[in-house]
């Protein structure tokens, strides 16, 4: 299915939007039946395959307790982790705030919460501005950045109108590119989810590969780095990899709850994006 117009500019790039066209499609790597349900509920402490015994496991992050452990996450992006919030100025079709206050923990999961409450916020010049919405994001970029390895997400994605959620790579030196998209998905279209790769002087990868219904139930994003590779999977079926341009650097994860919708529409910025775990496998 065709992503909009809209969908195909957009990109979680920091400081800078993705131009449109810009890149080249992946051809998606050989797998079984991209419909094939996930089961109800993947253990969220299975070594994914692939994985040798030989490597260790670097980060384990589970959601225990009421509150976000900040020793382990930030609440946003480093160049601008304060309480008052921030929101990725790069992309000027993002309309929510994010606030720590909408990241929530209960039940063993992480909850990113948008919800459409006019905020306020500022502009990249510090100037006050209110925003359409709030949302939530996380990023472990104080705590932990790292060079190859598998990493692991356990999550339900939203389905709902105006959404942007993401989990994603961004380089420690804050420059951009490089990024890795482990995962991105936009409103309410099940075969919207899109993963990509913006390498350091080359065109970008990407590949929209068909999925699950990603509300429901529990579903596993996998990133798979070694110096010569890198393979993207759903579910444990590999949809794409690459093995060339690759990045030899250090990178963080941030998961993010965006969201697009025009705000004279009157509706969107309104959901949750669930995580149960967070796993990182090292050489």
């Amino acid at each position: 299915v065709a992503l909009p117009t809209l969908v195909v500019i957009l990109g979680m790039g920091l400081w800078q939007l993705r131009p449109a066209g810009a890149g080249r499609q992946a051809v998606p790597a050989d797998g079984p039946d991209a419909s094939a349900h996930p089961s109800a509920s993947p253990s969220a402490s299975s070594r994914p395959a692939g994985v040798t015994t030989a490597w260790r496991l670097s980060f384990d992050a589970d959601f225990s307790g009421s509150r976000l452990n900040t020793s382990v996450w930030a609440t946003c992006y480093p160049w601008m982790d304060v309480a008052s919030g921030c929101t990725n100025f790069g992309n000027s079709d993002e309309l929510e705030w994010y606030l720590p206050s909408q990241d929530m923990v209960s039940g063993g999961v992480l909850h990113l919460v948008a919800e459409r409450t006019p905020t306020l916020g500022q502009t990249h010049e510090g100037a006050p501005k209110e925003y359409y919405c709030r949302s939530g994001m996380v990023t472990t970029y104080p705590n932990f950045r790292f060079e190859y390895g598998y990493l692991q997400v356990v999550a339900r994605i939203p389905l709902a109108t105006g959404l942007w959620p993401a989990l994603w790579l961004a380089a420690s030196n804050q420059q951009w590119p490089p990024e890795i998209d482990i995962l991105e998905h936009w409103g309410t279209n099940t075969h919207t989810a899109g993963v990509y790769f913006h390498p350091v002087g080359a065109a970008e990868l990407a590949v929209h590969p068909a999925t699950a219904n990603l509300s429901v139930g529990w579903h596993t994003f996998g990133l798979y780095w070694t110096p010569s590779k890198l393979a993207w999977f759903i579910d444990g079926r590999e949809v794409m990899s690459a093995d060339q341009q690759l990045l030899h650097q250090s990178m963080y994860f941030i998961a993010n709850l965006a969201d697009y919708r025009l705000p004279q529409s009157g509706t969107g910025c309104v959901g949750t994006l669930l995580i149960r775990s967070v796993k990182v496998w090292q050489p």
